[in-house]
């Protein structure tokens, strides 16, 4: 956009100054939603029962979710109930931010490519945790979708 403007020659020389900027902004905005991405990871145990199948078929989440201990089952709706809160005020602080729209759906972007597959794997595994009542379980995949653009 700059280098398309009368900008581009004046500013040229401080191009990748600016690009350092850039990613550094983008970088820093991004430490904030790894905070709320490490709620959808959990610890995988090899030798407890059969390897989860990773031919891209769908996970049976009921037979995931029944297998798990009750402890295990606690874990997992505090991990959404938590993912839930943490997602919520990021998703209402980004709203409220002042910048350009090019910026803001960059931004938007990137968080999408971080979240969006981490919350797909762990909905698919256990979104029967809930047992559809949304208790803990509020966003199914196209509705974070659907928050996310």
């Amino acid at each position: 956009m700059v280098r398309s403007s009368e900008l581009g020659p004046l500013l040229e020389p401080a191009q990748p100054k600016i690009e350092a900027w850039r990613v550094k902004a983008t970088k820093h905005y991004m430490t904030t939603w790894n905070e709320v991405s490490a709620y959808l990871l959990d610890v995988q145990y090899t030798n407890r029962g059969p390897r989860p199948p990773s031919t891209g078929t769908a996970v049976d989440s009921a037979a995931f979710v029944k297998a798990l201990s009750s402890k295990e089952k606690d874990a997992m709706k505090e991990k959404f109930r938590a993912f839930n809160t943490s997602f919520d005020e990021m998703v209402a602080k980004h709203k409220t931010y002042k910048m350009e729209k090019e910026v803001k759906v960059s931004l938007a972007r990137d968080v999408q490519r971080l979240i969006e597959p981490l919350y797909s794997r762990h909905w698919d595994r256990y979104h029967e945790i809930d047992k559809g009542k949304g208790k803990y379980v509020k966003y199914d995949k196209t509705q974070l979708n659907a928050v996310l653009t």
